[in-house]
Formats: structure tokens, C-alpha cells, sequence
């Protein structure tokens, strides 16, 4: 597995997968399970911590997507790029949500899975993390309709950042079935996190080429994420208030994705 001829990289990244998938199915099928386990009293923000406890459940599965692909194809350093800075900030992340539930049990599962990953990249063979090696184009494709959307979701991530820098509650104040929270904030706060873990890995194909890891992990989330906001649609029989700017975003992402996905994955 994984093409590294390394029976320590295949634990390690097996032990990163079962975790990942654990909280993957959980999070996305059982929400309120992870309810109980973080519960602080407050009632009226139940609804959107779910929201968000079901997005966090998705982007699980979309990560994991990423490990079954790598089991096949190989190690992909862009998924290094951006898996090891996302779990360092999911750490960070933790710290507060920890403390005030008492449950430490993600700091450890995320403690876990940072150090497993750690390790197998360190055996990988890949070299430095700073030595970046420089395809022959940008993007390593000659494919332009594969670099516009690349481009945009470039952009489109480093916006995400710097418009929770400016407003920190846009997302939850601007979308009808959100209600804002101290906690919910703290939720939210997973958006721009994710986004900073993307502009990273995106940067380093930007240089190195495409990934095809990373567009299996992107091609998985968006399309959970758009069935999702279709599903919403039909519930509220169309007359949900909603969030322009988050579901354009989330069609944009299906769009680019399964365009970038199809029409790469023939060299791959």
C-alpha cells in the first residue's frame, strides 16, 4: 500500500485513516453523538453547531477519500501540504472546546493522527518540506479550463480568509438557518481554517502540479456539500432565505471539481 515499500508508513497512515473515518461517519450520519460528548447547556445554538458538526463530518470524508486514493496511486506530497497544517490548526482549534466540556478525547484522536502523519511523511522520501520541486508550467497542466478553476479556487480560499479577518460572524449572520453564538463562532471558525490548509497545498501544485489526491479530497467534499445545499433547497420548498455568496461557492466548488477531476484523470 501507499507504494512506500514501508511497513511503518502503512500503519501510520492507517491509524490516520480509521481515525479520520471514525469521526468522518460519525460526525456526518450520528451529529448528535458529538453533541453529548461537547455539551455546555446552551439549547438555542443546537441547530447550527449540527450544521457545522455535519460539515466537519464531511470534510472528514473528503480527507479520507484522499488516503483510500493514495493507497493505490502512492504518497502525494500536496496532501502532506495540506493535511499537516490543517491538523495543527484543528489542535489549536480543540483547545478551547476541550476546556470548556471537559472532554479531551479530540485533542488526543487529532494529537494522534498529526503525530501518525508526521511520521509517515518524514519516511516518505519526499525530502524537505521547503524543497519544492518546479514542474515545467504552472499548475503542471496545459489544460486551461483545469487552471481557471484552479486559479479560482485559489482566490476563492484566500477571500474565505480575509473575510472572516474582517468579519468574523459573516457566515453565521448572513445565512438565515445559522444563529450566532459564542460557541457557533468558535464552529465557524473551522471555515477559514480549512481555507488556510487549501491556499498552502494549492500554492505548492501552483509550483509542483496538479494533484489528483488533492482533487479526489476537493471532487468528495464539494459534491457532499452540494447534495447537501440541494437537499436544504427542496426542504424549505424554495423559500429558505438562505446565503448567495455560500451557495454560489458551493456550486462553483461542485462545478470546478468534477471539470478539473474529468478532465485530468486520465493522466493520472
Amino acid at each position: 500500500m501507499f507504494k512506500a515499500n514501508d511497513t511503518v508508513v502503512d500503519i501510520t497512515m492507517a491509524i490516520v485513516f480509521l481515525i479520520g473515518a471514525f469521526y468522518g461517519f460519525l460526525m456526518f450520519f450520528d451529529p448528535s453523538f458529538t453533541m453529548t460528548r461537547y455539551a455546555t447547556g446552551a439549547e438555542y445554538d443546537v441547530g447550527t453547531i449540527t450544521i457545522f458538526t455535519i460539515w466537519l463530518g464531511m470534510f472528514n470524508l473528503g480527507f479520507i477519500a484522499g488516503i483510500i486514493y493514495m493507497g493505490y496511486r502512492g504518497l502525494d506530497r500536496a496532501f502532506f501540504a495540506y493535511a499537516i497544517p490543517l491538523f495543527i490548526l484543528n489542535l489549536i482549534w480543540q483547545i478551547p472546546i476541550a476546556q470548556d466540556s471537559g472532554n479531551y478525547v479530540g485533542i488526543v484522536m487529532v494529537s494522534v493522527s498529526l503525530a501518525a502523519l508526521l511520521i509517515a511523511r518524514s519516511r516518505s522520501g519526499f525530502g524537505s518540506p521547503f524543497s519544492i520541486p518546479k514542474a515545467d508550467q504552472m499548475w503542471g497542466v496545459s489544460d486551461n479550463p483545469t487552471k481557471v478553476f484552479l486559479w479560482l479556487g485559489l482566490i476563492g480560499q484566500s477571500l474565505n480568509i480575509l473575510i472572516f479577518a474582517v468579519d468574523p460572524g459573516n457566515l453565521i449572520n448572513n445565512t438565515e438557518f445559522l444563529v450566532m453564538s459564542e460557541r457557533a463562532q468558535h464552529f465557524s471558525l473551522v471555515m477559514p481554517l480549512l481555507s488556510v490548509a487549501w491556499v498552502i497545498t494549492l500554492l505548492y501544485q501552483l509550483r509542483a502540479g496538479l494533484s489528483m489526491t488533492m482533487v479526489v479530497v476537493g471532487t468528495v467534499i464539494s459534491t457532499i456539500w452540494f447534495v447537501l445545499a440541494i437537499n436544504y433547497l427542496l426542504a424549505s420548498g424554495g423559500t429558505g432565505g438562505g446565503n448567495p455568496l455560500l451557495a454560489g461557492t458551493i456550486t462553483l466548488n461542485f462545478i470546478g471539481t468534477w471539470v478539473i477531476f474529468l478532465r485530468n484523470q486520465a493522466n493520472f
